[in-house]
């Protein structure tokens, strides 16, 4: 059983890789460990707990909040590149006196100082 962690870079407004990284992430729980999935870039707009799926779907945030549920595996955010992108939790709203936190509760924020712990605790690094 190898130790993964999943690195997702694309935005999830531009192409299925989100719903790829979820299919291999679900089938990868079954014959091994997914130690953390880390979104960077505009990776991160899929935490935005305000975003609206259509009618009837999931919400890309809740897709991962479920997944995340199941298998007991942290979401992370890059911080820097939440906040840069308007995307904060209860902390940061306050510390930079924002109207809302937008940051998905499933999901946290994190230096990537958690990116670089991630690469020495996995066997493997998957990148989407």
């Amino acid at each position: 059983m190898a130790n993964l962690t999943l690195l997702i870079t694309s935005s999830p407004f531009t192409s299925d890789r989100h719903q790829l990284a979820l299919r291999f992430a679900r089938e990868a729980t079954r014959n091994h460990k997914v130690l953390r999935v880390f979104f960077y870039g505009d990776a991160v707009y899929a935490a935005n707990r305000n975003q609206q799926a259509p009618q009837g779907q999931l919400s890309l945030a809740d897709q991962w909040s479920l997944f995340s549920k199941e298998s007991h595996t942290p979401l992370i955010c890059c911080i820097a590149n939440s906040l840069r992108r308007g995307l904060a939790d209860e902390a940061e709203m306050s510390r930079y006196n924002l109207s809302d936190a937008s940051l998905h509760p499933s999901f946290r924020l994190a230096g990537l100082g958690e990116m670089a712990e991630a690469n020495l605790d996995s066997d493997r690094t998957v990148q989407f």
